[in-house]
């Protein structure tokens, strides 16, 4: 395997593990057999070598999304919701978290420090944000709201990953339960 690939791919599998430590470009070089002169030679820097990461996650875990079954509000909003728990808990979808808790923050931050990682993190947002809108055209009845469709597409990400970090952290939430008053909230919004 050439050392971009064993780098990127040796990245994903690490950072697939949700370990915070795992964000170490050293680290990943050690375990890939490579050096951080060779990350140097194939990526020019951090920023560029985490930016491939996050791209390399565009590219492959497009097959992770699914086209919609239901034809109401209600049945889609069920069907994303449950295609986004599982993007999360996916290797893909814990890599991408481990990568934003690792680099710095705020996005404000991370765009001064690693602009190339903050465009492709954005870039990543900006694909799910447009398969969101997707995955609600052709309903059966009126036509969503655009507006309030965009809003569902930002609140929805991030509510479920504040209930998976509650799930990891052990509260005493019922997540099934939460995750139904989630369905139930967010499609009484989209349906006005």
């Amino acid at each position: 395997m050439a050392a971009r690939e064993k780098l990127l791919s040796t990245a994903l599998e690490m950072l697939g593990t949700g370990r915070p430590e795992t964000v170490s470009i050293n680290m990943v070089a050690k375990e890939a057999g490579l050096s951080w002169g060779s990350v140097q030679n194939l990526f020019g820097d951090s920023d560029g070598f985490w930016s491939a990461v996050v791209e390399l996650i565009i590219d492959n875990g497009s097959s992770l999304w699914a086209e919609p079954q239901s034809p109401t509000v209600e049945g889609r909003v069920a069907e994303i919701a449950q295609l986004y728990r599982s993007i999360l808990d996916s290797p893909y979808g814990v890599a991408v978290e481990t990568v934003r808790a690792g680099l710095p923050r705020p996005l404000e931050v991370l765009e001064q420090t690693h602009p190339l990682t903050a465009a492709s993190l954005a870039k990543l947002d900006d694909l799910w944000s447009s398969a969101f809108t997707h995955f609600f055209e052709n309903l059966d009845g009126p036509a969503l709201d655009t507006q309030r469709a965009r809003d569902v597409a930002e609140v929805l990400p991030s509510a479920l990953r504040g209930l998976r970090a509650d799930q990891q952290f052990g509260t005493a939430v019922d997540f099934d339960r939460a995750h139904r008053t989630l369905v139930s909230a967010l499609t009484g919004y989209l349906a006005g």
